[in-house]
């Protein structure tokens, strides 16, 4: 099955989250991430991926796993989201309890190439096969329970209407509210991306909008609220990586400019 556009593109964080399981010490350790590249046939190294990039989409995942496993544990009842899942194998890194309802959500042919793939997950997991933009989806979500909304590398390919109206079905839907984990990027960073190596080699076209900040969000719903955004640098995994590494992320977390180009939010509605 072929992949083009932003559909190929979940081979980048595929290829970063199974070169960070090489390497020592692991940030992810996401042994599944590594299998998969061995059984897909396809050049990766045109990625590029810098030993930084490798690192910070690692890093990116795991805060998101960490805040996931968090939520869980507080409301074992949250419905999960998984937008754009892509091949990310983080239900099971997570690993949540086989009653927690947990829905993997992508283009028909992503899912189709997930089922290939990915080993079968038992509990009360499933994939639903979808644009996530489509409206329908949503309305047969049970919404008696909070929501945990994951959306991790998606916004980057939206338009700021589109995003608006995609968390506002979603908000509007749950009316015991959720968490939304995502990441968001300035518009200088969006341009920059454009013209990574990464990107160029899939010709996905990166979207034009990006907040000025994160709290720009709240602004998208009354209900929504950013209440976490972490710093890199203050990380426990970051005291196992070479002092280079180490010196990068502080010199990025210390920054509010340099901080301003992309982060990793949680926020509450």
């Amino acid at each position: 099955m072929r992949l083009e556009g932003s559909q190929e593109t979940l081979l980048i964080t595929l290829y970063a989250k199974a070169m960070d399981n090489r390497a020592t010490p692991s940030i992810l350790h996401d042994a599944l991430a590594d299998d998969l590249i061995r059984r897909i046939d396809y050049d990766f190294e045109r990625f590029g991926l810098s030993d930084y990039d490798i690192r910070g989409l690692a890093l990116r995942s795991r805060i998101i796993d960490n805040w996931t496993r968090a939520a869980l544990q507080s409301r074992p009842d949250t419905l999960v989201l998984h937008l754009a899942c892509g091949l990310d194998a983080r239900v099971f890194r997570v690993d949540p309890s086989l009653d927690v309802d947990w829905i993997d959500i992508d283009f028909p042919q992503v899912i189709q190439l997930r089922r290939d793939l990915l080993p079968q997950r038992l509990g009360r997991y499933r994939t639903l096969a979808t644009n996530v933009m489509e409206p329908d989806w949503i309305e047969k979500l049970d919404n008696q329970r909070p929501v945990l909304v994951i959306a991790e590398g998606l916004f980057p390919y939206l338009d700021e209407y589109r995003a608006r109206e995609l968390m506002r079905r979603l908000i509007d839907r749950f009316p015991q509210g959720g968490q939304l984990l995502c990441d968001v990027y300035g518009r200088l960073a969006l341009r920059l991306l454009r013209n990574a190596r990464m990107i160029r080699a899939t010709q996905a076209r990166i979207g034009e909008w990006g907040p000025a900040g994160a709290a720009e969000l709240d602004t998208w719903h009354p209900r929504l609220q950013l209440v976490d955004e972490p710093d890199y640098a203050e990380l426990p995994e970051m005291k196992a990586l070479p002092w280079m590494q180490r010196w990068l992320f502080k010199v990025y977390g210390r920054s509010r400019w340099l901080r301003s180009l992309g982060r990793v939010v949680r926020y509450r509605f």
